[in-house]
């Protein structure tokens, strides 16, 4: 049964400062004040792993790989576009214009987000919303940006219900610009070069891009975990495969039943960027592919494949999503042993930061949330952490257990007790009370054997009447005991970090084995008949050794 429990603990580093932020409002006119947590330091996960603490596996903080493949497409290239949301495009302004209140732009070409209808030659409001200081707009020039979508500025009106801002992708570039003018030979400049890199590695996101995820176990994963994934197919990697790094993975049974593949099929992965920040869900796009912007190179150039290899398909996973949640699996990811791809062939890291819940998790042994927390405590770093297991409920069913422990140890030394103290008056009242009978049976002519059979029949029927009636009331009442203490169907929230279980409707089913109890049962009834048929036996054999004449002569002491 302890089997059936694992103890995941997950890592999470909390922000130990504050940053206050002004960002210009263009509709309000003046600059709105916020401020956000962050960290002045970035922890690393050995502080946990080298405590004294049994660990099953040691905290993992893992990131996870954008890939490509000539094996397989993802669900947004199956279903043809994206969305109207951020767009990347050509636009020219209608007029000589300022842009720091909505303006009407021409779309001349959208070369990424573009999806059904069509944005391409549509007129939309534009504006720098979060910019107080920007560029003009001339009328008949042409301008290349990467567009986001607001709703929030009441100022367009009703005749289109949306502005489009302009973002700056490239970071580094001073000054900072949102957009650049696309002039004559402008693709054949530093800066088009580099626009041309964002629109290429764009749509590879979103059309041929899958998240790989490395771990140690899967059971590290909280999908797993909380029994919202499972292997549907095929087998789930082995210890082994973990240890050694084999070339082996898990892919969704969505995105398996997309491409065709079945368990042992091949799939070439080229890795080519690695994330440490983010979660899967946070750039994923719905249906599959990614959308993100640091995606090139300070440069602005592509970053290149650092690894690339042939995996076997050893499983095919189901996972049911609760709603878009950080430590959810998305629809094409794939998983692979962490020591396939070795540590220093690990490159082109475009974000890092702390460990998220999402990202560190750790396993030990059942019981020892306890002893964990004890050497925890020590850290100096501690209160930077916070660290949440969830056990599948183990701490209140082994509680729950201890206590029906104790119950069943004092029922089962009163009913020792009794059972002697009964048996040991039977056994008075049958055999030793009865040894003048004995006498005159004996004295009347009955052999041995026929005084032994007659006392012990009579005490054997008795002994067996009452063990029965003793086992059945026994049974009776372990039932009731069961579904008193609920047991036998016993239940467990899935909402708590110490009650997250595993089956298909989100709660552990916990089943009493009712043969053992039965066997149990028999083996007690049997027990307590044969150890009466030996001691009366026993003590039958005493009383025939004695002369008759004796017992008759002696008074019975009463």
């Amino acid at each position: 049964m302890k089997d059936s429990f694992t103890t995941i603990g997950t890592v999470t580093q909390k922000p130990d400062s504050m940053v206050t932020e002004r960002k210009w409002n263009a509709e309000l006119q003046k600059y709105k004040i916020t401020e956000r947590a962050s960290y002045t330091q970035i922890l690393d996960e050995e502080l946990l792993n080298s405590l004294d603490v049994t660990y099953i596996n040691k905290v993992e903080r893992r990131p996870f790989y954008g890939a490509v493949s000539p094996d397989f497409i993802t669900g947004t290239l199956a279903r043809e576009g994206v969305g109207h949301f951020s767009l990347l495009v050509e636009f020219s302004p209608l007029e000589d214009s300022v842009p720091n209140v909505p303006v009407k732009v021409k779309l001349n070409n959208v070369y990424w987000g573009d999806g059904e209808p069509s944005m391409v030659g549509k007129t939309v409001w534009f504006c720098d919303h979060y910019r107080e200081e920007t560029e003009p707009l001339e009328e008949g020039k042409t301008y290349i940006s990467f567009l986001e979508v607001n709703v929030s500025d009441t100022r367009t009106g009703e005749e289109y219900p949306w502005e489009y801002v302009p973002v700056a992708v490239f970071r580094d570039r001073d000054p900072l610009l949102c957009w650049e003018e696309v002039g004559a030979g402008f693709w054949n400049t530093e800066e088009g070069e580099a626009w041309q890199n964002l629109i290429d590695e764009l749509n590879k996101l979103t059309f041929e891009t899958v998240p790989v995820t490395p771990t140690e176990n899967i059971e590290l994963l909280s999908p797993f975990h909380d029994g919202q994934a499972y292997i549907a197919k095929g087998e789930a990697i082995s210890s082994d495969e973990y240890e050694e790094g084999s070339k082996v993975c898990l892919v969704s049974q969505t995105f398996a039943k997309l491409n065709n593949f079945k368990v042992g099929d091949k799939i070439r992965l080229q890795l080519f960027f690695t994330d440490y920040e983010y979660s899967k869900v946070a750039v994923a796009s719905e249906g599959g592919g990614m959308s993100r912007l640091d995606i090139l190179t300070p440069e602005g150039q592509k970053y290149d494949v650092f690894f690339e290899a042939d995996y076997d398909i050893k499983g095919i996973y189901l996972h049911r999503s609760t709603g878009r949640d950080l430590y959810e699996l998305v629809t094409d990811e794939i998983i692979i042993p962490s020591a396939s791809v070795p540590e220093e062939d690990v490159r082109n890291v475009i974000a890092e930061g702390p460990m998220r819940g999402y990202n560190a998790s750790f396993q030990i042994e059942n019981g020892g949330i306890n002893d964990f927390y004890e050497e925890f405590s020590k850290l100096p770093e501690s209160s930077l952490l916070e660290v949440t297991f969830d056990d599948k409920g183990y701490e209140r069913f082994a509680s729950q257990m201890n206590n029906l422990q104790t119950i069943a140890v004092i029922i089962f030394l009163v009913g020792f007790v009794s059972v002697i103290a009964s048996g040991a008056f039977l056994l008075y009242s049958a055999i030793i009370r009865q040894r003048r009978r004995t006498a005159i049976e004996r004295a009347l002519g009955m052999s041995r054997r026929e005084c032994r059979t007659s006392l012990l029949a009579g005490i054997m029927i008795l002994t067996v009447i009452a063990a029965c009636m003793g086992g059945a009331v026994g049974g009776i009442a372990n039932e009731r005991m069961l579904n008193a203490a609920s047991l036998e169907e016993d239940y467990f929230n899935t909402m708590y970090s110490k009650g997250i279980v595993g089956n298909e409707n989100g709660e552990l089913s916990v089943a009493a084995n009712q043969d053992i109890v039965r066997n149990s049962i028999v083996f007690a009834v049997s027990t307590e008949v044969l150890g009466m048929f030996a001691m009366s036996l026993l003590l039958i054999g005493r009383n025939l050794k004695v002369n008759p004449i004796q017992l008759l002569g002696a008074r019975e002491e009463e």
